[in-house]
Parts: C-alpha cells; sequence; structure tokens
C-alpha cells in the first residue's frame, strides 16, 4: 500500500513540466482574443459585444484574463463583457516599463478609448483593484461604477518593510519558482478552492514558465510589486467620486500579509468602506483571496445587484 508519506511526494512531484512550455497564446481564455495597439504596445482582450452596458474586468499581479473564467458568461448575459491582459502578462507584450498602477491606470484609459469605451463600470482584483482605483482618481471620467475583488493598496507597510519585499521580489524570483512552489502558492494562498480551474491555472503557469517570454512577465512581476508599494492608495481613495463596491473573502490569506502586517481582512476591508466615500462592503463568508473565483455565485450576485 502507499502510505500518507508516499502520497505526499507524489503529489509534490512535477507533473507538467515535463509537458514543456506553452507560449502566451496557448493560454485558456473565455473567448476568441482580438489584439490593439497603445502606446506602442499590443494588447491582448477579450469582448463579449452586446448591447448592455459595458464591464471591464482588470487582473491581478501575475494573473491574466483566464482568471475571469467565472464572471465573464454570467456577466454577458446582460452586459457586455471586456477583460484586457495587462502589459507584462498574459498575451500582451512585454515591455521595459514602469508597471506602476498610475502607469496601467493610463494604460487602460487609452485602451478603452481604443475600443470604443467612453465610460464603463470597472473590476479590479487585488493588484487590478489598485490599478481600477488609480483609474477612477485619474481618469474619472471612465469610470462609472467601480468594483474591487480583494483589492491591493490599503495596507500599512513600514518604509523597511516595503524595501525588504522589493528586494525579495526580485526578477529571477519568479523565473526560479519550481512546479512545487508555484502549486503551493496557488493552494495556501491565492485560491480557497481547489477545482478544475485552479488545476488549469497551475498547469498553465508552470508550462509558461518554461518559455523564454516569461523572462518578460517576470520583469513585470518585480516591477508591479515595487509599483504597489510605492504608490498605496491609502486616504487618495477618499476622492473617488464612482460609486463602489468592495468585496473581500472573510478567509483571505493574502490580504493583511500575514508575515509584514497581520490582523483581519476584516479591518483592512473597513478601512476601504470607511475611505471610499459612496461605498458598500460585501464580506463572503468561506472565499479567499480570489474571492470571485472560490464564491462565483456569490460574487456575480453582488455584481448583478451593483451593476447598471
Amino acid at each position: 500500500m502507499i502510505n500518507a508519506a508516499m502520497l505526499a511526494l507524489l503529489a509534490c512531484a512535477p507533473r507538467y513540466a515535463p509537458l514543456g512550455a506553452i507560449e502566451p497564446e496557448d493560454l485558456w481564455t473565455p473567448l476568441p482574443v482580438p489584439h490593439t495597439s497603445v502606446r506602442d504596445l499590443d494588447i491582448a482582450f477579450i469582448d463579449s459585444g452586446g448591447e448592455g452596458s459595458p464591464v471591464v474586468l482588470i487582473h491581478g499581479l501575475s494573473s491574466y484574463m483566464g482568471f475571469w473564467e467565472h464572471q465573464v458568461e454570467a456577466l454577458a448575459k446582460n452586459h457586455r463583457v471586456l477583460a484586457l491582459d495587462l502589459p507584462g502578462y498574459g498575451a500582451s507584450s512585454r515591455p521595459d516599463a514602469p508597471c506602476t498602477p498610475p502607469w496601467y491606470a493610463d494604460v487602460v484609459a487609452e485602451w478603452m478609448f481604443a475600443v470604443g469605451l467612453d465610460q464603463a463600470s470597472v473590476v479590479g482584483h487585488s493588484m487590478g483593484g489598485q490599478v481600477a482605483m488609480e483609474l477612477a482618481l485619474r481618469h474619472p471620467e471612465r469610470v462609472g461604477r467601480l468594483v474591487l475583488s480583494a483589492p491591493a493598496g490599503f495596507e500599512d507597510f513600514s518604509p523597511g518593510t516595503a524595501s525588504f519585499v522589493k528586494s525579495f521580489w526580485t526578477e529571477s524570483r519568479a523565473m526560479e519558482s519550481s512546479e512545487e512552489q508555484v502549486r503551493a502558492n496557488f493552494v495556501a494562498m491565492v485560491f480557497n478552492q481547489h477545482d478544475e480551474g485552479v488545476e488549469r491555472l497551475i498547469q498553465e503557469r508552470v508550462r509558461l514558465g518554461l518559455s523564454p517570454r516569461f523572462a518578460g512577465t517576470s520583469v513585470a512581476v518585480a516591477r508591479s510589486v515595487a509599483g504597489m508599494l510605492d504608490f498605496p492608495v491609502g486616504a487618495r481613495a477618499a476622492a473617488i467620486a464612482a460609486p463602489t463596491l468592495i468585496v473581500y473573502g472573510s478567509e483571505d490569506r493574502m490580504i493583511p500579509n500575514p508575515v509584514f502586517t497581520g490582523g483581519r481582512t476584516r479591518t483592512i476591508a473597513e478601512r476601504a468602506h470607511r475611505t471610499i466615500p459612496h461605498s458598500r462592503l460585501v464580506m463572503v463568508d468561506g472565499a479567499g483571496h480570489t474571492v470571485h473565483h472560490d464564491a462565483p455565485r456569490a460574487f456575480n450576485a453582488a455584481l448583478e445587484e451593483f451593476l447598471p
């Protein structure tokens, strides 16, 4: 018989690296992927079309459009749904760029213009939530309503902690992550519900990491981490004029940072709610950091009630 130790060993054995590399164009997406050019950047995106009010989805750190698998089809019943791969991620180009939330916000604003959107409801997850808030602050005319899924940007990091985190998340950190480390991160930190979709994302991350083009993503990750720390939203979010829905999972294992800040997710969530004037807060029981994947029914229902 195979004992528990052997099962654990087998679970840690590489499953996907032997399959070889995939390229960004091979990543699963819920719809066909057109491209457009913004600032000489190639931006990959999806667009459901339709006559409903538009909704833009902005993914988080180290993510891409495939992380919205439970939202696109559901929201497309009543809305025109668009999602993009931020530069440095997914099937978009990998530029030598700052990759900070303000820079991404400006790129998203120009991309919206390029695809014919004067204004939309904007949904952002984690880092994407911080980008979405910057978009609402820098380009308020673009954001009709704002939805923040476990947004980053409200934690207080000391200068010493911020410096340490930036020195830790170097470009080589993502490049050197083993399959076991990727799986542990996804299962222990990012998602609370491990299903076929999460397993697909683990496989994609492992095999994409074998592509030479992943070097550009590692640059974007390092610069994105530094950018989130250098441009916290904090009190500036008080100037957000758009009606805002804030959604956190009650069992988020990433916010607040368990190593450097600690405390409860609800504390951060309530801080965000107090800061943003026209906001409402929804806490989803049992969901983790990727709350829209862990509890899609609850998340989508909250969105449908909130969106125009």
